[in-house]
């Protein structure tokens, strides 16, 4: 007996990695004959094991690196071994480190750490 479609797309996204539907539908033949993107597009957002990452992109869950995850990532490499810094040296070098809009780092490091005045510290929200 054959894999599941949901099965199919989970095994896909994890071996090869983020796809949009249309690449899902290509990928899966019985997909491709029966809706195609619309209905890996409706799989997709059914099952609680894949997540979008942006750009229309597809991933199972925890394996691609969303902006969120990069910040977090990049910001934790940066303050290692401190307890804070001042926020807008954190936003440059995150900035520079991931390649993501000095405006859009601030907005996901305040969202994610505490910062108090001008500074941020190495604490969770």
């Amino acid at each position: 007996m054959s894999a599941t479609l949901t099965e199919q797309i989970r095994e896909l996204l994890i071996v090869r990695g983020p796809a949009t539907a249309e690449r899902v539908a290509e990928a899966i033949p019985e997909l491709g004959a029966h809706g195609g993107a619309q209905r890996a597009l409706l799989l997709l957002r059914l099952d609680p094991a894949l997540e979008r990452t942006g750009a229309d992109m597809w991933a199972a869950r925890g394996t691609a690196l969303t902006d969120e995850r990069r910040v977090r990532k990049s910001f934790e490499k940066f303050i290692e071994g401190r307890q804070g810094a001042p926020l807008t040296s954190a936003v440059r070098a995150i900035a520079g480190d991931t390649g993501i809009p000095e405006y859009r780092a601030h907005e996901l490091l305040t969202a994610q750490f505490v910062v108090v005045g001008p500074n941020i510290f190495n604490r969770r929200r």
